[in-house]
């Protein structure tokens, strides 16, 4: 059985970038990430994940005489240097940076080109065109759904698989768990520190990966330094890596398309009904992506099991501590929440809105009614009259002659109008009014 330790020979660095926006891709040119990355035993958990895992493009070879950087020249030397692209199943970009460099490195100088392929990152050149740009050629079939030039996101990971008599320094000096050498200080904070020897500072050195003088896993927020692994356990730690990138860009961008969406709720200037029902559906299917989001794109890459592997597992909940995605996601998930709470509140509005026009538009349409039969039953009443063979209708007479018909026009149109009268007095009465003011105290504002 092989063993999942062993010695590099040389120091390799996967930097691992969110890309901004939503990618479209050629699905039949995408692969799994077992089609590039060596897995050796873990394959079968990558080939069993598929689906929620992310698909990578070719891998990019790139001459690193080619390489440089707009006004910086790191000190390590690149030997090779490869790069591919990964969109995941809800179309977030990774882009995958695999750099070589030298047996002998110094951490200064290591922790030098993390700096420079961290905060210079739209910087890297290749023939002197950005990086990006460069790869829009030989990954035509990758681009973004506006047709925008790809652009990296605000999140990075940076692997550093030490090899060589660098590996073995940082072994010797590191035996002691609860001792930190100055080295491994500068490398995962990238230069930025300067560490006395047995400083901690929030490096996390996780118990079951680390065996004092064989292996060696520290990490912080944004850079892994790890030594004595095997091939396929340092690409498993890069997946898990990259899992955590792709979860930190969606909370962001989850978080910033909530206010967008709470932001286009209160501009609305929508009254009419169907206007306010396109608003709800605009709104509704932007709440279903985020929740999408949420489970396919935070919560899938926060879960253990995509590869579960103790090793992977240990490195994975370590990384996920540090980086604080169980407080972020909970935050996360109460904004979409009130998302949720504020397009609930206008379908409320919208409902009763409705029914307060279906209330008008029946009472209108009961009281037309009422007026129509109150106006047509004098008539009916009077014409009956009218049409009778009897002696008090003279036929000499017009049925408008009102000196000879009066009593009779009085009799019946007289209970009507005394009706309405008292209909309108009773209506004014039971209106609502302010206590210790109406018609029962005989007062009047202000006396």
């Amino acid at each position: 059985m092989p063993a999942d330790t062993c010695a590099r020979a040389e120091t390799r660095v996967l930097a691992i970038y969110n890309l901004s926006g939503r990618l479209r891709s050629a699905p039949t040119l995408m692969h799994s990430l077992a089609d590039w990355f060596d897995m050796g035993r873990f394959a079968h958990h990558i080939t069993a994940a598929a689906t929620l895992l992310p698909q990578v493009t070719d891998p990019v070879e790139i001459d690193p005489s080619r390489f440089r950087f707009a006004d910086h020249r790191p000190k390590v030397r690149v030997r090779r240097m490869a790069a591919a692209i990964a969109t995941t199943p809800r179309r977030d970009g990774l882009l995958f940076l695999d750099f070589t460099l030298g047996e002998d490195e110094h951490a200064e100088d290591v922790a030098d080109f993390l700096y420079t392929t961290w905060h210079q990152r739209p910087a890297m050149r290749v023939d002197g065109s950005p990086l990006l740009d460069w790869l829009a050629t030989p990954l035509g079939h990758v681009g973004t759904d506006e047709d925008k030039p790809l652009s990296f996101g605000r999140n990075v990971h940076q692997c550093v698989f030490a090899g060589g008599r660098f590996a073995r320094r940082l072994l010797r000096h590191n035996r002691n768990p609860d001792r930190v050498s100055p080295d491994l200080i500068t490398i995962v904070f990238r230069g930025t520190i300067t560490a006395n020897r047995g400083g901690r500072l929030d490096v996390r050195r996780p118990a079951a990966l680390n065996n004092p003088g064989e292996t060696l896993v520290a990490h912080g927020r944004g850079v892994s330094l790890i030594t004595g692994w095997t091939e396929p356990v340092e690409n498993a730690f890069g997946i898990a890596a990259a899992g955590l990138v792709n979860a930190a860009g969606v909370v962001s961008r989850v978080r910033l398309q909530s206010l967008e969406a709470l932001t286009i709720n209160d501009e609305s200037a929508a009254t009419k009904a169907s206007e306010v029902r396109d608003l709800i559906t605009d709104l509704t299917e932007r709440l279903n992506q985020l929740r999408l989001d949420l489970s396919f794109g935070i919560e899938a890459y926060a879960d253990m099991t995509l590869i579960p592997e103790l090793l992977i597992e240990s490195y994975h909940s370590s990384l996920r501590s540090v980086a604080s995605l169980q407080e972020s996601l909970a935050n996360t998930s109460r904004i979409v929440d009130r998302v949720a709470a504020v397009i609930e509140s206008r379908h409320s509005t919208l409902e009763a809105s409705i029914q307060a026009y279906t209330e008008r538009r029946d009472k209108a349409l009961a009281a037309l009614v009422a007026v129509f039969s109150l106006l047509a039953l004098p008539p009916t009443l009077l014409l009956a009259y009218f049409g009778t063979n009897s002696t008090n209708v003279d036929a000499r007479f017009s049925i408008f002659d009102l000196r000879h018909y009066g009593i009779a026009y009085l009799v019946v149109w007289l209970p009507f109008i005394a009706l309405a009268v008292a209909a309108l007095v009773l209506r004014w009465r039971i209106q609502p009014r302010t206590r210790g003011w109406g018609p029962q105290d005989g007062r009047r504002p202000g006396k």
